[in-house]
């Protein structure tokens, strides 16, 4: 995901976004500026993910071998929850900051609390919220729904006999509450086709907020 800054080049003055550096909830910047960096992060683990894939499949291919290492396979999953971990908490950041900036914006004054903080209050509104963000919802409820399940869903443990054959796929099973009166969901994606998503969504929350917040 390149729509913050070319992976690996250094984070130069072009590709930042001025914001206050004296705001009431602190320097802006570094907020930013950390949502960028932990993307940068996320990078190294999907590249190592799809690199170990790829060797694993020639290896299927190439050599016969039926069997999937178990270990292997679970550090796999392990490190795909960690991308959409980290996914998560990089949108709750960016939903807060657009949030607090837009309040500044349109009353001059920071909030004593900020109204939107996470993808889950945002999915909860009753009103309509930033555009940017509102266009984006069927892709945010996605990524709540795939880490809340990692996080609490008791059967999602299922999944490790599940795994991709031709590219890295997202598997995940989710029991709402845990509670067996909801019905079990099984949510299967490719993963490079949400990150390329996420990667748009990215650069329209850049856009958004160079227009919007850019600090003088």
């Amino acid at each position: 995901m390149e729509s913050l800054k070319k992976y690996k080049t250094h984070f130069n003055q072009e590709q930042f976004i001025s914001l206050n550096a004296d705001s009431d909830f602190g320097n802006l910047n570094l907020n930013y500026s950390q949502i960028v960096i932990r993307i940068e992060c996320v990078n190294s683990q999907i590249i190592d993910l799809y690199h170990k894939f790829y060797i694993e499949k020639h290896k299927r291919e190439t050599e016969g071998f039926a069997m999937y290492n178990l270990d292997e396979s679970y550090l796999n999953i392990m490190v795909t929850e960690q991308i959409f971990y980290w996914l998560r908490k990089t949108t709750d950041e960016i939903i807060s900051l657009i949030s607090l900036c837009t309040d500044f914006k349109s009353n001059g004054k920071y909030p004593k609390k900020i109204k939107v903080s996470s993808i889950g209050e945002f999915l909860k509104l009753k009103t309509p919220f930033i555009e940017v963000i509102e266009e984006n919802k069927d892709l945010l409820k996605l990524l709540n729904e795939i880490s809340n399940t990692f996080k609490h869903s008791f059967i999602n443990p299922q999944i490790m006999a599940y795994k991709g054959s031709e590219y890295p796929v997202v598997f995940a099973y989710n029991l709402h509450y845990n509670d067996l009166k909801n019905e079990a969901k099984f949510i299967q994606i490719e993963l490079k086709k949400f990150l390329n998503d996420y990667d748009k969504f990215l650069l329209e929350i850049k856009n958004y907020i160079e227009e919007n917040f850019k600090y003088n």
